[in-house]
């Protein structure tokens, strides 16, 4: 019986294997002819709430010379809103970032957890981006990188000291509990891939400056 049955199990997986590889193909296929014949150009727009304004909160120096921002004057950013830009100039990533990280915004921008803080916050800072788009830069990003996160109170600035490729469900990648500020880019692995992979690449960078929170 078992020369009956092996063989039909490893033609079944051999069938899954297939149809998991095709069907990400038959996606792609479909999309671009439903691109082709549409009769007008189709509208990749979706609507969302910009709370970013350049330079609008003003800083103070304290005695030691260090920028402070008022922490009431500090906005707490809803899920969709437009809040940041996310910058690295060697690498020419410069990106928008809005809070929360769902598949429409992430084909408008960079995505932050919803449960992660704000620059300033003292926390751990997610970010998200598709590896094809915005975040494809990062296959060029280097130890000791600067990347630059601008908000309408401050640009913050993180040091670049870790890049690794995990498992896409490993999540001993991050610790909310972390005790410091600590920001981390993420995007699928390997990079250019057109369908979903089973890594991710991440980016660690640690707090190096930016305004200081007061009462």
């Amino acid at each position: 019986m078992a020369y009956i049955y092996v063989p039909l199990l490893f033609s079944f997986m051999a069938y899954g294997v297939i149809f998991l590889l095709a069907s990400d193909l038959i996606g792609i296929a479909t999309n671009a002819m439903s691109l082709i014949i549409a009769d007008e150009a189709p509208n990749f727009e979706t609507e969302y709430n910009s709370v970013f304004v350049k330079d609008s909160v003003e800083l103070q120096e304290d005695e030691s010379g260090d920028l402070t921002v008022k922490r009431s004057e500090v906005g707490i950013a809803e899920y969709g809103d437009l809040y940041a830009y996310v910058r690295c100039t060697r690498i020419a990533l410069d990106a928008p970032v809005y809070k929360g990280d769902d598949d429409n915004i992430l084909k408008l921008g960079i995505g932050q957890n919803f449960a992660s803080g704000q620059p300033g916050f003292g926390k751990l800072i997610l970010l998200s981006g598709h590896n094809n788009t915005y975040f494809n830069a990062l296959k060029n990003i280097e130890l000791e990188d600067i990347i630059d996160i601008e908000t309408s109170y401050g640009i913050y600035q993180y040091k670049v000291n870790d890049m690794k490729v995990v498992n896409a469900y490993d999540e001993t990648a991050y610790d909310f509990g972390i005790d410091h500020e600590q920001l981390i880019l993420y995007t699928c692995y390997p990079f250019d891939m057109l369908s979903s992979t089973p890594y991710r690449y991440f980016v660690y960078a640690d707090l190096v400056s930016g305004p200081k929170f007061v009462d």
